[in-house]
């Protein structure tokens, strides 16, 4: 089974996650694509899209490329600078599946912490009062996100994948479809 981990980043959290779910990943036909390089050929059984969050949601890159897959078995995976436990992370996640979800099978998905470019907090702090300005609050996120995603949530979204894709791979060999994954 080949499997395919494609994703674009700004700030660097999505590429290393990407990559570290790349390394995590026990199959052995496996390639990574970052689509600032160029959109690959689609050809694996699976395709694991990484995005960072822009708008609740997928960055323009990967919601184009995901609107365009048909027939895929599709896992996705995100990083923000917000909790991606609250709402928004599970927004962003459900959006990203939205784009997917009618055309092709969804295995799973995970979203995790990243931290908040430097260029963005400049930005926020330049914006004054705001529901996105700089506050007590959100120079603590930012302080304690610096280092995420951490190698505990890389670990845990390369765990993810592995087990929908042995779950798909025991599926195919008795005939039977993998359920879609509602997220």
């Amino acid at each position: 089974m080949k499997v395919q981990v494609i994703y674009h980043s700004l700030s660097g959290c999505t590429e290393k996650l990407a990559r570290g779910i790349f390394e995590g990943l026990k199959c052995e036909n496996k390639t990574l694509h970052n689509l600032a390089d160029g959109t690959p050929e689609i050809d694996g059984d699976v395709i694991l899209l990484g995005y960072w969050v822009d708008q609740a949601g997928p960055c323009k890159p990967i919601r184009e490329l995901a609107e365009s897959l048909s027939g895929r078995h599709v896992g996705l995976f995100c990083t923000m600078a917000f909790w991606c436990d609250a709402s928004h992370g599970t927004a962003s996640l459900h959006n990203g599946a939205a784009c997917v979800q009618e055309k092709n099978t969804v295995i799973g998905g995970i979203a995790v912490n990243g931290h908040m470019s430097q260029k963005m907090i400049d930005m926020f702090r330049a914006m004054g009062a705001g529901p996105h300005s700089a506050n007590p609050a959100s120079e603590a996120r930012w302080a304690l996100m610096k280092d995420h995603p951490s190698a505990c949530e890389i670990a845990l979204a390369a765990e993810r994948f592995n087990e929908r894709i042995a779950l798909l791979e025991i599926l195919s060999q008795r005939d039977i479809a993998f359920p879609s994954v509602a997220i």
